[in-house]
Order: structure tokens, then C-alpha cells, then sequence
């Protein structure tokens, strides 16, 4: 007996999730760069360790400022003496911190860029096995057949859904059918 290799197959597409997980990555890159223009304001920001810095920002902003100001006085200071001699606020920061740690995307750091962590294949459904391969082929036809007599009758989706116990699923905000497995 020779059995076929399993071959997965794409169910459905989570577009909608998709583009608020895109756009909260794009807006957590925003706080990062706010949080670097605050740096900016003390330190030479070209030094950071972005990986360091999305890790922690205020902790990798106090290695820089020992780094790079710390040569300022003949003795070795705490980070929070330098801050007091610098005029350096490190609560503005932490509250920019605290904006990051409150967005739940996936951020990365790539070439020395910012870039989202948020991909496709997240949020695409794909089938297990054998059987749900068969279901989805099965609920495409079915899906095509609707199609066809929506150009000469009206259908109602949730009658279909509903007329088939679940086996298609409806979106609304697409108008479009999908296998429900």
C-alpha cells in the first residue's frame, strides 16, 4: 500500500486581524523612533544598540549616557547622578517604555531598521489533513455552485451558512464565502 504525501492546503486568509496587527507594528515602530528622538536630545543615538533598545529602553539609554558622558567627572558616578548632573528626565522616557510595552506586535531589528514582525502566513489557515483537504475541496465546489446561481437568484449567506450547519462561513466586510474547518 502506498499512500499519498499529505499536501496542506490554504482554508482561509485572516485579512482583517492581519491589517490591525500591521498597523500596530507600525504604530509601535512610531514609539520607538519618539523614544529615540527623546535620546537623541542627550546622547549620540548612532551608538545604541537597537536590539539592546528594543529590549529596554530606558536600561540601554543609562549604558550609553555612562559610555558616552560618563568620562565627564574624574570619579565613576551612578547612572542616576549623571542623570541629576544632566539635567536628564528618565521618567519621559519610561513613560515611552511603558506606550511600547502596551502594543503587543512583533518588532524587529533588521540592517539597523525597524521592521515589523508581522507576516502573512500568521494569519493564514491551513488544513491538517487528509480529511480536511477533502472538506475544503468539497466547500470550494459548494462555495462555486452559490456563485453560479447568484447570478440568476438571489441567496442569502446566512441561509446557506446556516443550511449547511457551519460547513461555509460567510465574511461580511469581504462578501465573500469560506470553508469553515
Amino acid at each position: 500500500m502506498s499512500s499519498k504525501p499529505f499536501t496542506k492546503m490554504k482554508v482561509y486568509f485572516d485579512e482583517t486581524t492581519y491589517n490591525q496587527s500591521v498597523k500596530d507594528a507600525e504604530d509601535k515602530i512610531k514609539v520607538v523612533q519618539v523614544a529615540l528622538e527623546w535620546c537623541e536630545k542627550h546622547i549620540n543615538i548612532q551608538a545604541i544598540d537597537k536590539k539592546l533598545f528594543l529590549a529596554d529602553f530606558v536600561e540601554e539609554f543609562n549604558r550609553q549616557v555612562e559610555l558616552q558622558k560618563g568620562d565627564m567627572v574624574k570619579q565613576k558616578l551612578a547612572v542616576e547622578k549623571l542623570h541629576f548632573l544632566l539635567e536628564i528626565h528618565i521618567s519621559e522616557l519610561k513613560s515611552i517604555q511603558s506606550q511600547y510595552d502596551r502594543l503587543e506586535a512583533r518588532i524587529y531589528v533588521d540592517n539597523e531598521d525597524f521592521i515589523s514582525g508581522v507576516s502573512e502566513e500568521d494569519f493564514t489557515r491551513y488544513t491538517m489533513n487528509e480529511e480536511e483537504n477533502e472538506k475544503v475541496i468539497r466547500a470550494n465546489n459548494f462555495i462555486n455552485a452559490i456563485e453560479m446561481v447568484s447570478k440568476y437568484r438571489k441567496t442569502y449567506p446566512l441561509d446557506m451558512c446556516k443550511g449547511t450547519s457551519n460547513f461555509i462561513k460567510y465574511d461580511f466586510r469581504r462578501n465573500k464565502y469560506y470553508p469553515n474547518i
